[in-house]
């Protein structure tokens, strides 16, 4: 019974936290799935690190030490398991063929953990052992350190995305991952290379709440961002052309042809599929200092804050190049600021310009009558 109570009090913050992600994750389930799976995932990941612990101190108290040994691996095991599901949060900005390389560290440290069951490979891993004083006490081998050796993998990945990911405003996201995983990663060094008397446990705290702090992020860049696309919405244009206006130097906007077809043909879900394939490909393409908007239905736009006409044709060939390799259509038009003179509201009309001459071509060059293409 103390080591319940003692359970209850010392980990008291860690449960209110707990119940209030819960709370939160369970009412925006429907409008983040995956951000919301993940924050359950990790709140339950950091409450069995907790339980883990105790059910160890209650294996040590008893001289159980294929229990207390069990725990360990679990331990272990869920770990490196914590920032894993933070890396699947920042998703969006990662490949999905690294998500399933990323994994594979997790099945190698279970194994190598789960050997520890192998009768002789305390000096080698981990394990216990019957003391003098007649309990238990703990022995640990080099391979012990391999979540910890992944768990800097991990927050060395996250490094990566986040230099891969200095364009625009995103650059903002991935500072907040980075911050949230660094928590992490530094509460693993601290419970163990400074836990000598076994009474430093902050790692499943730290955990819960690097996940709050992530998960509010989360909530108040949403006010931001289209829910839709990822990309940002038309409150932030507006916002965004009062500071960047006078120093933009082009302008590149995007109108997708043919999505009330897509939309009265095969159904809303088809026409918002179409919507994130263009904003993907608008996304990908755009180099640092391009800050891509969607405005509303099916008009996008590519605010270029620095670079040259270079740069913009390049994205522009991106985009389309992109696009071919999908079922979808999208007219393109942009303006480059080569005269001081020249106004945001100059370039604008002339990229719109551009756009809806590309358009014209479109439909012009079409296998179907235009009002047919105008339900595309």
């Amino acid at each position: 019974m103390d080591l319940v109570k003692n359970f209850f009090i010392e980990n008291f913050v860690l449960l209110c936290v707990s119940v209030i992600m819960y709370v939160i994750a369970i009412q925006r389930f429907r409008q983040h799935k995956k951000i919301s799976s993940y924050t359950i995932c990790l709140i339950t990941s950091a409450l069995l690190l907790a339980v883990m612990g105790y059910v160890q101190l209650y294996a040590k108290a008893h001289n159980n030490i294929t229990l207390a040994v069990i725990c360990g691996i679990f331990g272990y095991s869920l770990r490196p398991f914590c920032l894993y599901f933070m890396i699947l949060m920042s998703e969006r900005f990662i490949p999905k063929k690294y998500l399933w390389i990323t994994f594979l560290p997790l099945v190698l440290n279970f194994i190598v953990y789960m050997c520890a069951l192998i009768p002789g490979t305390k000096g080698l891993i981990f394990g216990f052992y019957d003391n003098d004083n007649g309990g238990i006490s703990f022995i640990g081998g080099p391979l012990r350190f391999t979540s910890h050796i992944i768990s800097v993998l991990y927050l060395l990945f996250l490094l990566f995305v986040f230099f891969s990911n200095l364009k625009a405003k995103h650059l903002t996201h991935s500072v907040a991952i980075l911050i949230c995983t660094l928590f992490v990663v530094l509460a693993v060094v601290i419970e163990t290379f400074f836990n000598d008397d076994d009474d430093i446990r902050i790692l499943n705290l730290t955990i819960a709440v690097s996940t709050m702090l992530y998960y509010l992020y989360l909530y108040m860049e949403g006010s931001q961002i289209d829910a839709l696309t990822g990309l940002f919405n038309r409150e932030t244009y507006y916002h965004d052309i009062l500071k960047m206006g006078d120093s933009a130097t082009g302008i590149i906007q995007f109108d997708m042809n043919g999505l009330k077809y897509i939309n009265d043909n095969y159904g809303h879900l088809e026409g918002d599929k179409a919507l994130s394939t263009i904003a993907d490909a608008i996304f990908k393409s755009a180099k640092r200092s391009m800050y891509a908007y969607r405005l509303g239905g099916d008009e996008f736009v590519l605010i270029v804050n620095s670079g040259n006409e270079e740069d913009i044709q390049q994205v522009v060939n991106k985009v389309k190049k992109y696009l071919k390799g999908t079922p979808y259509f999208c007219s393109i038009g942009y303006a480059y600021r080569n005269d001081k003179s020249l106004s945001f509201d100059d370039l604008l009309k002339e990229a719109e310009r551009k756009m809806y001459e590309d358009k014209e071509e479109f439909y012009k060059n079409a296998k179907f009558e235009r009002r047919k293409t105008e339900k595309i």
